[in-house]
């Protein structure tokens, strides 16, 4: 309950504040209202201990919008992804190979 009080009407967001290199534990300490320095200890020991550190980071990174942004750098690629042609017609090919394959499966 006291988590959901501290939390409420906080965003999760990237901050200036405090970065590092992205600043994805410091946006995260400042939601969870703990210190940066424990979210990147706890990054550290995850990296240690079988390199999931760096891919919560890159996540978080592509996830979680920069401070004064509207939009996370990952919602800005799928946009940009699904305005290419490129991408449309892979998509296209995709779903093409998917339902020839269950025609083929099926009769």
């Amino acid at each position: 309950m006291d988590m959901e009080k501290s939390t409420a009407g906080k965003t999760l967001r990237r901050t200036h504040e405090g970065r590092l290199i992205a600043g994805v534990c410091a946006g995260t300490g400042r939601f969870l209202g703990v210190d940066p320095n424990i979210v990147r200890l706890g990054l550290a020991v995850f990296t240690l201990f079988g390199g999931a550190g760096i891919a919560l980071y890159v996540l978080g990174w592509l996830l979680m919008p920069d401070e004064g942004a509207p939009k996370s750098i990952a919602e800005d690629l799928a946009k940009k992804a699904g305005d290419s042609p490129a991408f449309q017609d892979a998509v296209r090919k995709a779903k093409d190979a998917v339902n020839t394959k269950r025609q083929k499966t099926s009769a």
